[in-house]
């Protein structure tokens, strides 16, 4: 940010990154840009050495491309003005030349200097060549602050050649070079820039909040000073922003304020503002003078203090370090400390690749395996939750140690001290760091690396420099950490820990070492001996399908066990629980009817649910929402207690699909991995269909549904994706295929990841048979009566060795039916409907009962539910393995389905180009579709997108529900115009409404009139409406209660807009598109919703 000659504010894209980590830190620097009287902390040493080294990898990436012979032009800056340098470089590009050396470029008030511009053969407005934008950076891995750099160079290149550049690139520190197309960031990056703008011009009242770009912030010092100053509600530990606000709202402003305040808060538990009030009195008595202070919090069973064991011989201390910055994320360092014997010990593990990771990893747990199988009363103690998600990470993405993990995750042989100390007590100090607790039993640290950010940087400097002395104080700042943790724990057992407290034992925990299952050695050794066959890609990828369910199970007990350790209140914002359970009656047998406090949950009635703390299996008889009451049916070996927390179950045994991978991988091994569907499917071999030339489109013609049916029809042992977007008819193909093949007495399996798809396409086989006048045997394998098809000629079966299982035509269930060994070779073609939620190890399990796969569905809908980290491509579904990140299939690599009965072209071209690369269409019958508003005011047809200004609002804004029932209010008085040109009154089945949020579906819900149609995306799947309304909910990224990937979901935001014949409306805080993104991947999502907002219409709703 700096003044021009006439005084005019110009601005370059480290302004624009800047802005977007933190508004008030932009403020700041206009400030001191108008001479107010603030300064920024200078430059520190580690800052400038980077700068260096990033000056040395520009010169060195600008030699390669010389000495390449590439012709090179440098723009002399230097003693010339902007405006020569930009006019110079105008004029290089358009002599053609290969590459641009620091090319000054300008867009309105924009400037700066790209590193390099490299020339492409696409052309533009200079010939038939174009450039793209090129940036040296030292990281491992580009970052959304790069693409954000590179998307104002690529607006500025556009002004010269009158097109966008199709890409910009960052040549990295590790040679590799990260490209990635500038549509993905440029509405994101506009957007930024416009109200970077905006506010330069209009400066907005901004307030210093703690944010995630503090640590490396010129002004965090100046802002420091200003909490301290005006005794600011941020200094309180462990209060978040929300509390602070709602604190505001009742006028409370300081530490001091809150800490002497008395009176109750009706929107803070009373819990939660008792341990808030006194974290504030007694940092206050801290901050005046006193000594360390801290409070014991009630005792609660199994938690807090009563979580401590006994100390022991051997007992391990245990710390990490990480780089985020490094590839994606790496653990570097792995240290322990113990004093076994008297004799103390700090070893260590270093890692600095990913295969040094892996053996880390398995060292370290191989290690806690052994020293506590010599020492069994000894414990692992660390801080936070970070080990041991960690080690769960790296277990499972490399598949190491997963064994030893397990054993000591059963045992219980963790010891979150942090855990110990939140649950426990409240302390005098300004945070809950080990760092902050230190003040209680060791002095202060002193060292080169004291902080684990200072870690994290001193890491990155070793990266560049190899200098030995980083390593040196990193594992010296490391074995602090772990002595450190010794220390605590020797001072909450002396000096906090009551003596007559009985010590933490686990229950019936398990004394033998685990050892690693032989038939997984053995299974490695065998696809070992196939690998210089099928090369490396393909030995990894059936390896690890043969753990995916055990991996996939794993997340689910480790979720289990650690809900019995949470607190009431973390339980009462998950979810998947209830909490806070409290009885309202007396017992009636063994059933007890609660209350509970205000909460979302997705338990219903007769969901069974595990107890917090108790055994045994209970059932939810009744669940009334709106009154908040609860009836529980328990075990009868439990007396139902008067206060309870359920959680979810425990998770089933997927050893039937365990055992049918299995099954699949010996069929590889001995077919030499060819000759079958199953193993065209994992080469991704192009459909093998008698009469089809290898390249030639699967369908050459425009009659889709007789050319598919055909296809499917002429399958010869082969595997065949057929993507059909949103209204395209898949349903209606796949049972015309289906029948088809019936015809020609072949019989056929139906295979989904819900019993609900597969009903809805069974149902339609039995339509196709009763057209033709010509009955079908169908059968379907259920589970609950629930599961049954909404068809009477259907036969329903609970029985997996029902033989109409092995004689009807067509027969539906999931993959655990299709698994079982009795149906190996009974079909001649599996049908996986919804392919696109449905994993690759699932379809593997059931692979083995067909010669032919058919896998319908579409990747760009709903994603599949899938628990676990999974290494490389096991945890895709089957149509994301085939499409490897293509939005739309290959004409000649399966079949596309076109063409969009559904949408109105208003609304289909958006969704096309949103998510099918432009490749779908509209009919023609469906542009007469349109919504007939009295008055005016409103677009009939197309998408629309209702900026709503909210603050604060996390899963519930009263705000857009508010404008959401004003549109539907409106919607409720016009008339729909349907696809036969016919106009009808609209009614209330014509409208859905839809929320990420279940607490919005509520609210949403409590306000819309009797009947409406609301719900999150996942229900609406499949159905259509003439309009749909979308309610986002969420202020800020802030106030976000999940991650981007949710929220900003590319498939849930296709799915939402792609319900509406006629008109989608969006609803949403214009702040939420302002999102600070971490990654790439990130930015891409909500560049999207930029986009849509950008083409959509933008009236207001009243």
């Amino acid at each position: 940010m700096r003044l021009s000659r006439t005084k005019e504010i110009i601005l370059s894209p480290t302004d624009l990154m800047r802005f977007q980590g933190c508004e008030h830190a932009s403020a700041l620097d206009l400030a001191f840009l108008r001479g107010e009287c603030i300064s920024p902390a200078e430059e520190s040493e580690d800052a400038l050495l980077l700068q260096k080294k990033g000056h040395e990898h520009e010169a060195a990436y600008l030699a390669t491309l010389t000495s390449a012979g590439r012709r090179v032009v440098v723009i002399e800056s230097n003693g010339h003005d902007f405006d020569h340098a930009a006019s110079a470089t105008e004029a290089a590009m358009r002599e053609g030349f290969d590459v641009v050396y620091q090319g000054a470029l300008r867009t309105g008030r924009w400037q700066g200097y790209s590193d390099f511009l490299e020339r492409v053969e696409r052309p533009s407005a200079l010939g038939d060549f174009g450039y793209e934008a090129v940036d040296t950076k030292l990281k491992r891995r580009a970052d959304p602050k790069h693409a954000l750099q590179l998307s104002i160079y690529s607006r500025a290149i556009s002004g010269i050649q009158a097109t966008l550049p199709g890409a910009a690139h960052v040549q990295l520190g590790s040679g590799e070079r990260a490209s990635f197309p500038v549509e993905d960031a440029i509405y994101y990056a506009s957007r930024l820039a416009e109200r970077l703008e905006q506010f330069i011009e209009t400066p907005w009242q901004t307030v210093p909040e703690p944010v995630s770009a503090c640590g490396l912030c010129r002004w965090r010092e100046h802002c420091d000073a200003s909490w301290i100053a005006t005794d600011s509600l941020v200094k309180v530990a462990g209060m978040t922003r929300q509390q602070r606000r709602k604190l505001a709202t009742a006028g409370i402003t300081t530490m001091r304020a809150f800490s002497e305040s008395e009176e109750p808060l009706a929107r803070i538990q009373e819990s939660v503002l008792w341990r808030l009030r006194t974290q504030a009195r007694l940092q206050n008595t801290r901050r005046d003078g006193g000594p360390p202070s801290f409070v014991l919090r009630p005792l609660e069973a199994g938690r807090g203090l009563l979580r401590l064991p006994r100390p022991a011989n051997g007992d391990l201390f245990f710390d990490m370090e990480g780089d985020p910055l490094v590839d994606g994320g790496r653990e570097y360092l792995f240290g322990v400390y113990h004093e076994t014997g008297g004799q103390p010990e700090f070893r260590t593990w270093w890692a600095h690749d990913e295969q040094q990771e892996r053996q880390a990893a398995d060292g370290v747990l191989s290690f806690f395996t052994a020293h506590l199988a010599a020492h069994p009363d000894a414990y692992i103690y660390h801080y936070n939750h970070y080990e041991v998600t960690a080690l769960k990470r790296l277990a499972t993405k490399y598949g190491v140690a997963e064994h030893h993990l397990d054993h000591l995750l059963r045992t219980l042989k963790f010891v979150d001290l942090y855990r110990v100390v939140q649950q426990g007590l409240v302390a005098s100090e300004p945070g809950y760091s080990i760092k902050d607790l230190e003040a209680f039993y060791m002095e202060k640290r002193e060292g080169e690396v004291a902080t684990a950010g200072a870690s994290i940087v001193a890491y990155e400097q070793w990266l560049e420099t190899g200098d030995q002395k980083i390593l040196d104080d990193i594992c010296a700042y490391n074995e602090v950490d772990c002595r450190s943790t010794k220390g605590l724990r020797n001072w909450l057992v002396a000096k906090v820990r009551p003596s007559d407290m009985p010590w933490f034992v686990p229950v019936a925990a398990e004394n033998s070492a685990p050892v690693e299952e032989p038939e997984r050695i053995a299974l490695r050794n065998r696809i070992d001996a196939c690998r210089s066959d099928i090369g490396d890609r393909l030995a990894d990828l059936v390896f690890e399908l043969n753990g995916f369910h055990k991996r996939a199970d794993k997340p689910a007990w480790w979720e289990y066990f650690d809900r019995q350790d949470r607190e009431t209140a973390e339980l009462i914002d998950d979810l998947e629980s209830i909490g806070g359970l409290s009885a309202i009656d007396r017992a009636s047998g063994t059933e007890r009817r609660y209350s509970y406090p205000t909460q979302q949950t997705k338990m219903r009635e007769g969901s069974g649910a595990a107890m917090r703390g108790l055994k045994g299996k209970a059932t939810i008889v009744a669940l009334d929402r709106e009154r908040r009451e609860i009836t529980v049916k328990f075990p009868r070996v439990i007396d139902p207690p008067d206060s309870v927390d359920l959680v979810p179950e425990q998770p089933l045994d997927a050893k039937v699909l365990r055992a049918a991978v299995a099954r699949a991988t010996d069929s590889l091994i001995a077919a030499g991995f060819t000759g079958s569907a199953f193993a065209d499917f994992l080469r991704r071999e192009a459909p093998r269909i008698s009469g089809l030339v290898a390249g030639d489109p699967v369908i050459p013609g425009r009659e889709r549904v007789g050319e598919t049916v055909a296809a499917i029809r002429n399958l010869d042992g082969g595997c065949l994706p057929i993507q059909g977007p949103p209204g395209t008819g898949k349903t209606y193909v796949s049972s015309k295929a289906i029948f088809d093949l019936v015809q020609n007495g072949c019989r056929v399996a139906v295979m989904s990841h819900s019993h609900k798809a597969i009903n809805n396409l069974l149902v339609e086989v039995a339509k196709r048979a009763h057209e033709a006048g010509r009955p079908i045997r169908i059968a379907k394998k259920i589970s609950k009566p629930e599961d049954v098809p909404d068809d009477p000629t259907i036969i329903s079966t609970s029985k997996n060795e029902d033989t109409v299982l092995m004689t009807a035509s067509v027969v539906g269930g999931t993959a655990w039916l299709f698994a079982r060994p009795d149906f190996s070779g009974t079909f001649s073609h599996i049908f996986i409907d919804e392919a696109g939620q449905v994993s690759v190890a699932n379809l593997m399990a059931a692979s083995g009962c067909a010669r032919n796969i058919v896998l319908v569905g579409d990747q760009m809908q709903l994603p599949q539910p899938i628990q676990g980290v999974h290494p490389g491509e096991t945890a895709s579904s089957t149509l994301e393995y085939l499409l490897e990140g293509q939005h739309a299939v290959a004409v000649d690599s399966g079949i596309f389905l076109p063409v969009s009965r559904r949408m109105h072209p208003n609304v289909c071209s958006l969704v096309s180009r949103l998510a099918y690369d432009g490749r779908l269409e509209s009919d023609e019958d469906a542009a007469r579709q349109a919504i007939r508003f009295s008055g005016g005011g409103l677009p009939s047809t197309g998408v629309a997108f209702i900026d709503i200004a909210h603050e604060g609002n996390s899963q519930e804004s009263v705000e857009e529900a508010d404008a959401v029932c004003v549109a539907f209010e409106r919607l409720l008085d016009a008339s729909f115009i349907d696809r036969e040109g016919v106009e009808r009154k609209m009614t209330i089945d014509d409208i859905l409404v839809v929320s990420p949020y279940n607490a919005q579906v509520n609210l949403l819900t409590s306000k819309l009139p009797d009947g409406a149609r609301v719900g999150t995306v996942d229900r609406f799947q499949g159905q259509e409406a003439p309009a749909c309304l979308i309610s986002f909910a969420t202020s800020s990224g802030a106030e976000m209660p999940r991650s981007i990937d949710f929220l900003f979901s590319l498939n849930r935001l296709n799915v939402a807009i792609s319900r509406a014949q006629a008109l989608a409306m969006l609803f949403c805080s214009p702040r939420l598109l302002d999102v600070q993104c971490s990654t790439l991947e990130e930015m891409r999502l909500v560049n999207s919703l930029c986009m849509v907002r950008d083409r959509a219409d933008r009236r207001a709703v009243g």
